[in-house]
């Protein structure tokens, strides 16, 4: 497995790595590439297998560090902050300019798990002649009324308690609360105000962000699994219909078969080997649909 690590700085002069494990064919260079963007607190290495599976399946894959996590030259704190829209509007455009100088004939997929998947729809939305489709795996929204039964009400009470206490500390310590990792402020009132209120709101023009959803005209691919708690299917459902003009494929894994595993919102990172040549095989499906020649 051959990683290739690219520094990044965004136009606010924020710096980060992104690692790049390019498609193990004749002609990686032509190779559809997909940059996969993690959840909340979760380090880009922490997909390296998932990226090695995908480039043995003929995808080129690519994975960047959030602010604030692992390589990232900024940390959160009472003077330090940052939102959706830093993430999106600087870190995210030049983790992919960065991609399109290195491979420029590549056509680019975005995905992400959780967070990342909420995070890579918004970015599509409003660059959608930027990207060919959207691969989202165990992501939904966090809307509390979309949660089935009590699961909704507990996750309104931790997102608003985490807004709370970002407020009061400056930031909010998810290493020490091991939920997440150490994030601004700012994200937490992003994320919380999602949770409250069902809509994405931030930005120059808040209103934007969901009409840009509505919008998009992309092939996307939602994956969820049984055993997960934290992206249940019906928050993915409700997050894809935030793009009713996409073309959406919904896949819930159930049990695996020939392993005996449910699995759920972490572990089918650690198993890619199950999904990988799925995920490869649609997007190598949906890039043929959207060619010329097959037009």
């Amino acid at each position: 497995m051959s990683i290739q690590t690219l520094p990044v700085c965004s136009d606010d002069g924020h710096r980060f790595n992104l690692s790049l494990q390019r498609a193990e064919t004749d002609a990686p260079d032509q190779a559809p590439l997909l940059l996969f963007l993690p959840a909340m607190g979760t380090r880009a290495r922490f997909y390296n297998r998932l990226g090695g599976e995908m480039a043995r399946s003929g995808i080129s894959f690519a994975a960047m560090d959030w602010r604030g996590i692992e390589s990232s030259s900024q940390r959160a704190s009472r003077r330090v902050d940052w939102g959706y829209e830093e993430l999106i509007a600087q870190d995210v455009a030049a983790a992919k300019r960065c991609l399109r100088a290195v491979l420029p004939n590549a056509s680019l997929w975005m995905g992400g798990h959780s967070l990342g998947g909420q995070l890579s729809a918004q970015f599509a939305g409003r660059a959608p002649q930027e990207v060919q489709g959207l691969a989202l795996i165990a992501a939904g929204t966090v809307h509390f009324r979309a949660w089935p039964g009590i699961s909704g009400l507990r996750l309104l009470a931790l997102t608003q308690s985490a807004w709370l206490l970002s407020k009061v500390l400056g930031h909010y310590p998810g290493q020490t609360l091991r939920f997440a990792g150490r994030e601004a402020r700012s994200v937490i009132r992003d994320w919380a105000g999602t949770a409250r209120f069902g809509r994405y709101r931030f930005g120059p023009d808040p209103d934007a962000q969901e009409a840009a959803m509505r919008e998009l005209k992309k092939p996307v691919l939602a994956l969820g699994f049984s055993g997960d708690t934290l992206a249940p299917e019906a928050a993915m459902n409700v997050l894809v219909s935030k793009m009713p003009a996409c073309k959406v494929t919904r896949w819930h894994w159930a049990a695996d078969k020939t392993h005996g595993e449910t699995l759920d919102h972490f572990s089918w990172a650690r198993r890619p080997e199950i999904i990988a040549p799925s995920v490869s095989h649609w997007i190598d499906e949906q890039q043929a649909a959207l060619s010329p020649a097959s037009a």
